[in-house]
């Protein structure tokens, strides 16, 4: 599995959450559904990574579903669930998985650690290169990143 400086990806995937929140600032104003910030934020990222496969809610570990253990929350066990990302870039059908992402929005009150949580087991148990949380600040005039986090 080719490795990609992990600088040089961090940067171009912040410098596109910057332009998706300028480009796409109406999704975030409007407090749009996750679903359709989730799926612009994928079609641009569609647009930088050539050769890569983006996809929303992809649910496939090859030719099985996606599962991973990890917590919900640190008073819970772990466990093995099957796990639909928001975003991911990878190549279909290979172990070849660059990034996944993870998004919220400021109004949606569930807490992060099980997104972090989440991140982690697919860094350490699919192999993913790069894991990221962004929780968005939706419904005011000016969007922004409430909380961005590499994992």
């Amino acid at each position: 599995m080719p490795k990609i400086d992990i600088v040089d990806i961090r940067e171009k995937v912040e410098e596109i959450v910057i332009l998706f929140m300028d480009e796409e600032a109406e999704l975030l104003t409007n407090n749009s559904s996750e679903q359709a910030i989730t799926h612009r934020l994928a079609v641009m990222l569609e647009q930088n990574f050539n050769g890569w496969n983006v996809d929303c809610e992809y649910n496939r570990n090859q030719d099985t579903i996606k599962r991973l253990r990890y917590t919900i929350s640190p008073d819970r066990p772990i466990e093995e669930r099957d796990v639909v990302p928001d975003i991911i870039v990878h190549k279909r059908m290979t172990e070849n998985n660059l990034l996944v992402i993870e998004v919220k929005k400021s109004t949606n009150p569930e807490s992060e650690a099980k997104d972090l949580a989440k991140l982690s087991a697919f860094k350490e148990q699919l192999g993913y290169q790069n894991a990221l949380f962004i929780r968005f600040l939706v419904g005011t005039d000016k969007p922004n990143i409430q909380h961005m986090e590499w994992v």
